[in-house]
């Protein structure tokens, strides 16, 4: 999904965060233009007066949601934040962690993260709770599947 944000100083300049959905990493582009930094460096821009300004991500969620960036010191919210019945629902994967040890964690965490992507698609709120009941139903099923199977094979 792309979000356009307008941080002060960059008036005649387009800003977009783009992400890739499940487990990706957000991108900054400007001017559409990917921003690129060196590993553990922040980003740098510069405003429409010249001045170089840095920029950093902010996770939110544990990475699994849209991150915010802080640019110049000044906190920009990429996406507003999801409500907390959603992420209360979102985290229901997460679970498998206590029942399916590393497998069910792995499970649980793309289904988290799957759950997350599908509620911040501009559609109907209705859908996105059916679209995530069926990828938690597809993340019990093969859940079980691999713990049988793994069973099967151990004996």
């Amino acid at each position: 999904m792309r979000y356009i944000i307008t941080p002060t100083g960059f008036a005649d300049q387009t800003l977009e965060v783009v992400t890739s959905g499940i487990g990706g990493n957000a991108k900054l582009m400007v001017n559409n233009q990917l921003v690129t930094a060196k590993k553990r460096q922040p980003m740098m821009l510069r405003r429409d007066d010249g001045q170089e300004v840095e920029a950093v991500w902010k996770k939110d969620l544990f990475g699994m949601d849209v991150p915010n960036i802080i640019i110049d010191g000044s906190l920009i919210q990429v996406a507003k934040p999801l409500p907390v019945a959603a992420k209360v629902w979102c985290f229901l994967p997460l679970v498998f962690i206590f029942i399916g040890g590393a497998i069910g964690a792995l499970i649980g965490i793309l289904a988290a993260a799957a759950n997350m992507s599908v509620f911040r698609l501009p559609t109907n709120l209705v859908v996105k709770f059916i679209v995530t009941l069926l990828i938690d139903l597809v993340a019990t099923g093969l859940l079980m599947f691999l713990a049988s199977t793994l069973h099967l094979l151990l004996q």
